[in-house]
């Protein structure tokens, strides 16, 4: 009954009140404005406010739960409707990158060939694919710098809103790792820098107006304290990492007053962060589950080996936390691996997902579906360094080239953690590609950076 009552809200949802949205702002650009705030902000909430999940399977450890719906994806179908119903400037176009991403997903469904359990294939199926409504909503959106400016916006409240959580989480509640209103601290920091930096890059462009540069800056050391406060010691590191390759590539570009200061307060500040919470990040560091966790890694990929070499076609996309546990063998490494360590194996204890992004695709979607999703991560790196040389030495070109690193670093940090498979991640994502997929696609330069207000 209750799943038949989520059904309605669901059918509601996406079929009638997105399409009705999307009628009511087609041609309100203050409207559409508001709508693609309400979607960013709603990336940063809870699960449990933004998502619907229909026959949920809250025990089962696997990526998917269940057949998942989620606001994002309504506004965003609602933008979509607008864009392309507008009676003045309707835009019908597929974004470029659409049938890349289809083609990922076809092929890691044909894992339901050889899936261990059919339904769980489905799951992962229909998340993953009508998550590309997000990154065409943004480039449907998108038409000239205004909107871009209307999302670092949005991006900046957002993050902001995050930190106080994260803030009243540290030094209120007295959390060791904060995880905000995320799942877990690592999905947190890192969902965290791959917003930051953009935005950094944003605040360091030139031409930004002063207003905003000083809304970007103050953003990015929010986005600083959240990591910090997550303790996730990759992200720390890629973080630093990302922050560097920012700053150097604007000094790269053209050293100015403005850059030069930016780097000393970032430097100051840096200084004055860090060393309020050395100890504590020191601590994490040499916490003595370091070696553990790494080890347990090294097991789950193996592991992951087992099932793609027993299954070429996978074991079925999202049917890891299945194939991991009794009566399937390929567990049996981790057994023996608790075994060496003197602990005892509880064949009933469900054992968890690798971490590695890559190993778990290779596992559950075999070796189709990893080339395929190689393919298409190579393809946004593509996008958005075309995009920055393109509009280079302007503030969209920054942001391109902070959408450029982010995607480098999470694609590289995505060995180490699957995140852009969680909800909340993967919208993100979406949101990034989308913007650097519009930029990939401008014809008219000149005419995309005329600021409109």
């Amino acid at each position: 009954m209750i799943d038949f009552i989520k059904f309605i809200v669901i059918f509601a949802g996406y079929c009638l009140m997105a399409p009705l949205a999307g009628f009511v702002i087609r041609d309100n650009r203050r409207l559409q404005d508001f709508a693609i705030g309400l979607l960013i902000f709603l990336m940063g909430l809870h699960i449990d406010t933004t998502v619907l999940m229909i026959g949920s399977i809250e025990w089962y450890r696997g990526v998917t739960k269940g057949y998942e719906f989620n606001m994002m994806e309504m506004v965003a179908l609602a933008i979509l409707f607008a864009r392309a119903t507008s009676t003045t400037d309707p835009l019908r176009k597929l974004p470029k990158g659409t049938f890349l991403w289809l083609f990922y997903c076809g092929f890691s469904f044909l894992s339901l060939l050889s899936a261990l359990n059919l339904n769980y294939v489905f799951m992962s199926a229909i998340k993953f694919t009508k998550c590309w409504v997000i990154a065409a909503a943004i480039f449907s959106y998108l038409r000239s710098e205004r909107e871009l400016t209307v999302i670092l916006r949005s991006a900046c409240i957002m993050l902001i809103y995050q930190w106080i959580i994260v803030m009243k989480m540290k030094f209120i509640d007295g959390y060791y790792q904060v995880r905000g209103l995320f799942e877990h601290q690592n999905p947190l920091a890192i969902y965290t820098y791959m917003i930051s930096f953009p935005i950094l890059a944003a605040a360091m462009a030139p031409g930004v107006k002063r207003n905003d540069c000083i809304l970007y800056l103050f953003t990015y050391c929010c986005g600083a304290i959240i990591v910090l406060s997550a303790l996730s010691r990759a992200a720390i590191a890629v973080f630093a990492l990302g922050t560097v390759a920012v700053v150097i590539g604007s000094i790269i570009d053209k050293i100015t007053i403005k850059r030069i200061s930016i780097v000393a307060l970032m430097g100051l500040g840096g200084l004055v962060v860090v060393g309020m919470m050395v100890d504590t990040i020191v601590a994490r560091f040499n916490d003595e589950g370091n070696e553990a966790s790494g080890e347990t890694r090294d097991v789950m990929n193996l592991a992951s080996l087992a099932m793609v070499k027993d299954k070429p076609l996978g074991v079925g996309w999202n049917n890891f936390g299945k194939a991991i546990n009794h009566p399937y063998p390929y567990g049996d490494v981790i057994d023996d691996w608790n075994i060496a360590r003197g602990q005892k194996v509880d064949k009933d204890y469900a054992k968890g997902v690798v971490e590695s992004h890559y190993y778990l695709l290779l596992s559950e979607t075999g070796y189709l579906g990893l080339i395929f999703y190689i393919v298409f991560i190579a393809a946004t790196v593509w996008w958005s360094l075309i995009s920055y040389f393109k509009f280079r030495k302007t503030q969209v070109g920054a942001v391109a080239a902070g959408i450029f690193f982010s995607l480098i670093l999470v694609y590289l940090h995505s060995h180490l953690e699957r995140v852009l498979t969680q909800t909340k991640n993967l919208a993100l994502w979406m949101l990034l590609i989308g913007i650097v997929v519009k930029l990939y696609s401008v014809k008219k330069k000149k005419e995309f950076l005329i600021i409109e207000d």
